[in-house]
């Protein structure tokens, strides 16, 4: 930990600390010992370890670099509390920045993996307080490739953010796409305190309005269609569907789809174009596979009949990442890219079925 209680009852950072002082935990009041060598940054540890449950004792150089980071970036312009106490949730962020608009926000530096079920109730511990969440993720993370999944988890306003201590490194990402059969696509920023300080400071969030609506420091979490101008349609088309054709191949697509499909006298690889043009972020599935279910979908809705968004929109939903956060908003684009290619039309949260997407004839 970097702060403990001296005996004038008072707190103290580590590396402001006097050897000669004694010091006690802020959370269960019991003796902590000052732990600064010339390999070691300055820090308190429990000289019972198992006494106090809102630490984890251990911290490594990377988290104690970073922590202190992050609270000097912020310590300039907004009063930050390092390492608080909340005894309600026995849980103590690393940091809580009180903003002067809007709840606080508690950031939480992660350097080493943690599961899925074990950050849910962290978050769900600090968000019980009335508390925002945002996790800025440390150098093992900042060095593999990380899943769509793994993103999810983290996100944070549609940003990843990451801070590498040895290269005293601030950094985001932003602005996520999946095209089928190609790498996660994303912009990368360097330096992200002027972001942070942004959502630090409660400046009005945009983040629920429609999509093109958000001002330009809000990213786009995902896009409905193929958007480079450059890439030749017709090429993209017939790339996509090889790739079909050889994961049928493989055995590697649902047989259920596959059986369906064979049943109308269809085949994967014959699909609608427009459930080849798909670049959403957020899917458990492809792109592709989520734009098919919902042609298969509007045709058993049938011509000109409705159907409400609503129960259209649960159908799909499972086709998400558990920890993705706006599923409803990709689906509502995906509604409009429809209606704009004259599929759909949208009228009072209800859908009207006015085209049917043909499958591609040998």
């Amino acid at each position: 930990m970097l702060l403990a209680i001296n005996s004038s009852n008072q707190y103290c950072f580590a590396n402001l600390a006097n050897r000669e002082e004694s010091y006690r935990c802020p959370a269960c009041k019991e003796s902590v010992v000052l732990r600064h060598g010339q390999q070691n940054v300055a820090h308190f540890a429990h000289q019972v370890q198992a006494s106090c449950h809102s630490f984890t004792e251990g911290e490594t150089i990377d988290h104690l670099l970073g922590k202190m980071a992050l609270y000097r970036s912020f310590a300039k312009d907004y009063q930050v509390v390092v390492e608080p106490v909340l005894g309600q949730i026995s849980q103590r962020p690393d940091l809580l920045v009180k903003r002067p608009q809007g709840p606080d926000l508690a950031i939480e530096y992660q350097c080493s993996p943690i599961g899925r079920k074990r950050l849910q109730e962290r978050n769900q511990g600090l968000k019980s307080l009335g508390l925002e969440v945002l996790w800025v993720l440390g150098p093992a993370y900042y060095q593999r490739r990380l899943s769509g999944e793994l993103i999810c988890r983290f996100l944070y306003c549609g940003r990843l953010f990451f801070y590498v201590p040895k290269q005293k490194r601030f950094d985001t990402r932003f602005n996520f796409s999946k095209t089928d059969f190609h790498k996660l696509h994303y912009q990368n920023q360097i330096g992200f305190p002027a972001i942070l300080s942004s959502l630090a400071n409660g400046a009005e969030d945009d983040h629920d309005k429609p999509l093109g609506m958000r001002s330009a420091s809000q990213p786009v979490l995902y896009q409905t269609k193929l958007v480079n101008p450059t890439s030749n349609l017709a090429q993209h088309l017939l790339y996509q569907r090889t790739k079909l054709t050889l994961l049928m191949v493989q055995g590697r697509v649902n047989i259920d789809m596959i059986n369906y499909l064979y049943e109308r006298g269809q085949r994967l690889d014959q699909i609608p174009d427009w459930c080849l043009l798909g670049q959403v972020f957020g899917l458990a599935v492809p792109n592709w596979y989520f734009r098919l279910v919902l042609v298969l979908l509007l045709e058993k809705v049938g011509l000109n009949h409705w159907i409400f968004e609503k129960s259209l929109s649960a159908r799909l939903r499972q086709y998400f990442y558990p920890s993705f956060q706006e599923p409803e908003k990709i689906v509502k684009a995906t509604y409009t890219d429809l209606a704009v290619s004259g599929v759909i039309c949208l009228q009072d949260n209800k859908i009207l079925v006015i085209k049917l997407l043909q499958f591609v004839a040998d």
